[in-house]
């Protein structure tokens, strides 16, 4: 935890705001957040803010949500520039399939839109990501289980993707023989 609390300090010290997601390895801070906010919610107390896309046969809703009321944060004066806690709901519906999801994050602003912006951005970053490592590099059909030997491989695969994303051919498609060439 004391890494994404530096992390914030160097993005406030640079002049930048930051969103960062509360996950298992912030058990106690992720569970006061997301029992403030759901509370809070449940009483119609934050504005919700809801954008809804329909593709690829799936409908996906997402409500988000802010509170800058933190007097009840102890942990508020650890985290430079905190003015925000913010929940995303995620409801996901694929044919008679309903999936929800919660997420909750730390900000250091407070406009809706610029939070939906940047949660948007980030879950749509690691996506491609993802995407690209497992279809152009195999990364899930790996079988690879010596040693460090898949973790090894996971980051040249990240090396590859950042060389060839900085090789100025943003557009062209990851094809097999552009790969070799590249690399």
């Amino acid at each position: 935890m004391g890494r994404q609390k530096a992390l914030a300090q160097t993005i406030i010290d640079a002049g930048a705001d930051y969103v960062l997601a509360l996950k298992d390895n912030h058990p106690t801070l992720r569970e006061d957040v997301q029992l403030w906010l759901d509370t809070e919610g449940a009483r119609g107390r934050l504005p919700i803010q809801e954008t809804i896309e329909k593709d690829h046969g799936r409908i996906e809703i997402r409500r988000h949500a802010l509170s800058s009321q933190m007097d009840w944060l102890e942990a508020k004066p650890d985290w430079a520039g905190l003015q925000t806690v913010g929940r995303v709901e995620s409801i996901r519906i694929i044919g008679d399939q309903t999936r929800t999801e919660y997420r909750y994050f730390l900000c250091s602003f407070s406009d809706p839109d610029q939070f939906a912006t940047a949660v948007r951005g980030h879950w749509g970053i690691d996506n491609q990501q993802h995407w690209i490592l497992d279809v152009q590099f195999g990364e899930d059909a790996g079988r690879t289980r010596n040693d460090h030997s898949a973790e090894n491989l996971a980051v040249i695969r990240r090396v590859a993707l950042n060389a060839l994303r900085h090789n100025g051919s943003n557009s062209r498609s990851l094809e097999k023989f552009y790969l070799i060439s590249v690399l």
